[in-house]
């Protein structure tokens, strides 16, 4: 019989539950806590925090969700579906596990557990846990990532199969865990990787230029920010990108604000008041290739990918994301993409028109089938 393991037995209380032990135990994926957090209706689901790993190497803890299926466990284990979510924030307030609840935020949630799948749901480096918050730096998402599956393996019963699936900034993430598997954790058998509204685009650069005069500016300004905590201020200086002013205005990001208020707050402020004219954009800086360090597609992944994106989507636009596709199939990458009549948030917005085409193609990969692929005709939106 399997027994789910934790390195310690109860969980401490409130903010309490975010702070790792001194030294900090065990190895990258094991759980030190857990705590009933909600009910489901095809499980139980339960807050977690587990170790993980830095950008630089260090141990760190993550925290996130874990639902378990009502269904008996298999011999082998549960299925495992890593779930990775949109852009939330960068302050501690912005943790999902402490400001939403897992129905909204993990896309299908009662239909994975419904299906027997075992979900993890992290929160990424940094939110709620000590640290900034690395938003869209790849490795750093990656990790809290694989390491939630390997959580999910040790205390809620999963076995080795797995589909990682991530919406928003969680399609950076999971996309970019895909190809760090090999590497980081190779021991998981991942089947197949599913990106809704995936925040990559053709060029980081044409991405990042649309975005810093759109109403969405905020992302970038937290890019920045990011990328200052994970790289240093010798490789990734505020100075680069914004303003006096503009880094006075980005303050609030790192304590108060959370993407509900963010496109409220900065949208009406022009680009040039926060960014310096002419500046290089968060993603580059003389000394080292941050592109490469956190731009998937670059390598070949583990799992064939599946994308589902909504033709009305003004963050990551279509036209971006169909030559991102062509691009990183080209380099070998076996890509099926989806369009759907939506805005941004595919599956939320209609989860009965994605909902067929992602369970067809999760069953296809449980099968064995080779999965299907766009590249070499890539639909246009």
């Amino acid at each position: 019989a399997f027994t789910p393991k934790t390195l310690f037995d109860q969980a401490p209380a409130g903010e309490a539950f975010y702070l790792p032990p001194e030294p900090l135990p065990g190895k990258n994926g094991d759980v030190l806590w857990v705590e009933e957090q909600a009910a489901a209706a095809n499980g139980r689901i339960l807050k977690m925090l587990y170790r993980s790993e830095s950008l630089r190497g260090n141990p760190i803890v993550v925290s996130g969700w874990i639902a378990i299926p009502n269904t008996p466990r298999p011999d082998s284990g549960y299925p495992v579906l890593a779930f990775a979510h949109g852009t939330a924030g960068l302050a501690d307030i912005c943790a999902p596990t402490l400001f939403s609840n897992p129905h909204s935020t993990i896309a299908l949630l009662e239909d994975f557990l419904a299906r027997g799948f075992v979900v993890a749901a992290t929160d990424y480096e940094g939110l709620g846990t000590p640290g900034l918050h690395q938003y869209i730096v790849g490795p750093s998402e990656a990790h809290s990532v694989l390491d939630s599956v390997r959580a999910a393996q040790r205390y809620g019963g999963g076995g080795k199969d797995v589909i990682l699936f991530g919406h928003s900034q969680g399609g950076h993430a999971v996309i970019f865990a895909n190809e760090l598997a090999a590497s980081y954790a190779p021991e998981l058998n991942i089947l197949g990787t599913i990106g809704s509204g995936s925040g990559v685009a053709d060029t980081d650069d044409k991405l990042l230029e649309y975005l810093k005069d759109s109403p969405y500016k905020g992302f970038i300004m937290m890019t920045a920010l990011s990328q200052n905590a994970a790289y240093g201020d010798m490789e990734s200086p505020h100075s680069r990108w914004f303003t006096p002013a503009g880094r006075e205005s980005a303050r609030a990001l790192e304590t108060s604000i959370c993407v509900d208020q963010l496109t409220a707050t900065y949208a009406d402020i022009p680009g040039a008041y926060i960014f310096v004219p002419g500046a290089p954009l968060p993603m580059t800086t003389d000394r080292f290739d941050a592109v490469a360090d956190s731009t998937p597609g670059l390598r070949v992944g583990a799992s064939p990918l599946l994308l589902i994106h909504g033709r009305h989507d003004t963050l990551i636009l279509p036209d971006l994301l169909f030559s991102w596709v062509e691009d990183t199939c080209a380099k070998g990458q076996t890509i099926s993409l989806e369009w759907f009549d939506t805005g941004h948030r595919v599956p939320y917005e209609a989860p009965e028109l994605v909902s067929p085409v992602m369970f067809k193609w999760i069953d296809e990969r449980f099968a064995g089938l080779l999965a299907p692929s766009s590249c070499g005709n890539v639909p246009k939106p």
